[in-house]
């Protein structure tokens, strides 16, 4: 397999991302957001949550380090950015994990400016995501939506390449066009993955057509930019934080369009909040709806995924055991129940969990799901025969096809 992200643009962006940890302005700025979480957060923070506040304070301070590598309007780069920490080419790459990161995405960004004219020329892989879409976001937190183009959707041509333009006029009539407006800051696109063993991100690159010699933005003042951004938008997130908390503990709402509220335009999302003891579980029911893309994943307290190149912490329609009917039945539980679709908590009692649906069609019944708390111990009777079982063995080789899927991401 040919890894479409390990490419030059990509390299160069972790070496700045690594410089500017070093800086005494990065630091301040995460010593500074680490108060404004605290005093978002108040006392209500689980005790078992507080061993886990560095890291997360880390990855939120690296994630807008990657947004300030591609921040650069006037020389554009695709780089991947919310990835949990890893290491290649003989160096550490740093978690940037945050905002309820899916794992099942690649997401990259590159840096668009109103009033300049880019070209994205992409092809599909062999194995291509199960969607994909390219969004014209207008701030460094993503949540903003301007414009979304979507995979299947896009014009391809017979050997899978295709091109996008972006520029300040309308589309007219032209294909994979996208139009921008004074506010835009990034391209962003999520490469949404549910076979993790074959489906491979799109082979991506993207260039400004105007040829007036503008001066690039050096390292400082995006670096300033990005701590800036960094500081002023915890408000933000801790709202998005809040849209799971808000509910009452152990419930699901039912699944909204979430395009509104900072998501993609054509997702729909099961939010809700869980608190299980090691002798309870939640048993999820859903149908996949006829959407393009479909997953169950955790997040934790601090609004970010739970080691999911590790442990089974959430899954999708491919990792899944389907049954009829296009139905799914996943329990979350610290203890293995037993079942296939086991979603393992990591060993954390509070958590966000969130059901997907992205590509949905126009017309259909639309997504919905159930949600029930019940005793670990009485898994076996509560669920019927026909929702597949796995054998310890069984359990042990499907962790193992799990992580060796991940590293496919991490390999060169």
């Amino acid at each position: 397999m040919t890894n479409p992200i390990a490419n030059d643009d990509q390299f160069r962006a972790e070496e700045e991302v690594r410089a500017m940890w070093d800086t005494a302005e990065a630091r301040a700025a995460r010593a500074h957001c680490a108060q404004l979480w605290r005093v978002g957060h108040g006392v209500d923070v689980p005790p078992q949550m507080e061993p886990h506040f560095d890291a997360a304070m880390d990855g939120w301070i690296a994630n807008y380090l990657f947004k300030a590598a591609v921040a650069d309007p006037f020389r554009p780069r695709f780089v991947r950015n919310f990835m949990p920490a890893y290491r290649w080419r003989g160096a550490d790459v740093p978690d940037a994990r945050m905002g309820a990161d899916n794992p099942d995405n690649c997401y990259r960004l590159a840096g668009i400016r109103h009033g300049s004219r880019y070209r994205v020329t992409g092809r599909l892989p062999e194995a291509a995501p199960a969607h994909v879409s390219f969004t014209l976001v207008e701030n460094w937190g993503t949540s903003m939506t301007a414009q979304t183009l979507e995979l299947p959707g896009i014009a391809v041509d017979e050997e899978g390449g295709f091109v996008i333009t972006i520029d300040d006029t309308p589309a007219d009539d032209r294909p994979n066009h996208m139009t921008t407006n004074p506010r835009v800051k990034f391209l962003f696109v999520r490469d949404s993955m549910m076979d993790w063993a074959r489906e491979t991100p799109l082979f991506l690159s993207i260039e400004r057509l105007d040829g007036d010699g503008a001066a690039a933005l050096d390292l400082e003042q995006r670096l300033a930019e990005a701590m800036r951004r960094a500081r002023e938008e915890v408000p933000l997130y801790y709202w998005f934080f809040r849209l799971s908390m808000g509910h009452a503990v152990n419930s699901m709402a039912p699944p909204m369009k979430v395009g509104g509220v900072g998501g993609l335009v054509t997702q729909a999302s099961g939010i809700g909040r869980l608190h299980l003891e090691d002798d309870q579980a939640a048993v999820f029911r859903f149908a996949r709806a006829g959407a393009a893309y479909c997953s169950l994943q955790l997040a934790m307290w601090w609004y970010r995924s739970i080691d999911a190149h590790e442990i089974q912490s959430g899954l999708s329609f491919a990792q899944a055991a389907v049954e009829q009917g296009d139905r799914v039945t996943m329990v979350v539980s610290a203890q293995d129940p037993g079942v296939a679709n086991w979603v393992q908590t990591g060993g954390f009692r509070d958590l966000l969990p969130m059901i997907r649906w992205q590509g949905l069609p126009e017309n259909g019944p639309g997504p919905a799901h159930e949600m029930t708390i019940v005793p670990l111990a009485d898994i076996d009777r509560i669920l019927p025969a026909t929702v597949p079982r796995l054998t310890p063995d069984e359990r042990a080789a499907q962790i193992e096809a799990r992580r060796a899927a991940w590293r496919r991401r991490v390999t060169e």
